[in-house]
């Protein structure tokens, strides 16, 4: 039974979400204080966040970034009434797997945590030895672990087949439609932006550990594909 935390300040949206996801197997940690999810993931293993934006202790957006802190790779559903499309992309640029807005149909939310869950879950079963190296850049797809010139490098679930499927080939341009697939499988739809942010994302990740990375180059009209040596 797979245990998911659930972080809205609502109760009216906080305890049905909890019964129709504990109807479905799920094991379901709830809470109305992102403090208190905070203190309980220090303390428990957890598959899946879904987390509210709009709270008053503490925005969803502050609580991802202090959930990453206690577990970095730790997918992240961000549930919001926000519905504008920048919005999201902050969501995504700060490392969210999906987001989802309010009023929600029961069907579509529960495809948005099996797809998650699955993504993060199929990529943690790949066979140990499968690595993609492309230079310096080394993807231990096994265990979503990336490096750049040996410095490791923390992206998310979403961010690592991204990246794995731009190294794979290396300089050849993949689609936004190609990276879609590869990222959710295509359980889901999301936008061009989507990627763009997922790869704004990985490409500021790289800075960070060298300012003179930039291995991803964009194809303007078709795509994104990774420097070949």
């Amino acid at each position: 039974m797979q245990r998911l935390m659930i972080v809205d300040d609502e109760p009216e949206i906080l305890n049905p979400l909890q019964s129709m996801l504990e109807a479905e197997g799920y094991r379901i940690d709830a809470f109305g204080s992102p403090l208190k999810a905070i203190s309980h993931l220090k303390r428990n293993e957890i598959a899946l966040a879904i987390c509210d934006i709009k709270m008053p202790e503490m925005s969803g957006y502050d609580l991802l970034k202090e959930l990453r802190v206690i577990k970095s790779n730790l997918p992240v559903i961000f549930l919001s009434s926000k519905d504008e499309e920048q919005d999201q992309i902050i969501g995504f640029t700060l490392g969210a797997d999906d987001y989802v807005t309010k009023p929600f149909s029961k069907h579509l939310l529960l495809a948005r945590v099996a797809a998650v869950l699955r993504r993060h879950v199929d990529g943690s079963v790949k066979d140990k030895s499968s690595q993609i190296i492309a230079g310096d850049l080394v993807i231990d797809q096994s265990r979503h672990l990336v490096s750049w010139k040996e410095v490791p490098i923390d992206l998310t679930v979403t961010e690592c087949l991204l990246l794995a499927a731009l190294a794979e080939r290396s300089g050849l341009v993949k689609s936004r439609s190609q990276l879609m697939d590869a990222a959710y499988a295509g359980a889901i739809h999301v936008t061009d932006r989507t990627i763009d942010s997922h790869v704004r994302n990985i490409r500021q990740k790289l800075k960070s550990s060298d300012e003179d990375c930039s291995i991803i180059a964009t194809v303007h009209g078709l795509g994104y594909k990774l420097k070949a040596d």
